[in-house]
């Protein structure tokens, strides 16, 4: 399979993903991108190699941010731990979907707090020549920041 830049140069995608010829861009399945997004919210570890020149983040909480205002907030997880995951329990259930034109996806996720409530979160995602362009986060502020214990 090949990924072509502007000049009509074609830089061959390995099978197993993550790496181009001379390490140029790296793309990535849709099904990559899903699982590494599902990483990030459940463990905070942030592959930023996914995220597009053009990437866009929104949530509630976290605001507005472009790719280099969201690699400054979510590169060291120490924030997002402490913030949100060292509360959280478990994430049960954790259901993910993708469009058929590997374009779209959405990871539905329920978490358990410490303080025995429960939030449910939707996180949408938009994938363009193997990259995360688009990300939204989708959850009640107000019970979430309940679950989570933050004023």
């Amino acid at each position: 399979m090949c990924w072509f830049d502007a000049s009509g140069t074609c830089f061959e995608v390995y099978e197993t993903g993550k790496k181009l010829e001379n390490d140029e861009v790296p793309m990535y399945t849709i099904d990559e991108i899903i699982n590494d997004v599902e990483t990030w919210l459940v463990t905070g570890k942030l592959n930023i190699q996914m995220l597009s020149e053009n990437f866009e983040f929104n949530s509630p909480f976290w605001k507005k941010a472009n790719k280099n205002d969201f690699i400054k907030q979510f590169e060291d997880p120490t924030e997002y731990k402490k913030a949100a995951l060292s509360k959280i329990t478990h994430f049960d259930p954790l259901i993910k979907y993708k469009d058929d034109s590997g374009k779209q996806f959405a990871i539905v996720l329920q978490y358990h707090t410490r303080n025995d409530q429960h939030v449910y979160e939707t996180v949408i995602g938009t994938v363009e020549n193997g990259l995360l362009t688009d990300m939204r986060s989708i959850y009640d502020l107000n019970e979430t920041k309940e679950a989570l214990e933050i004023n």
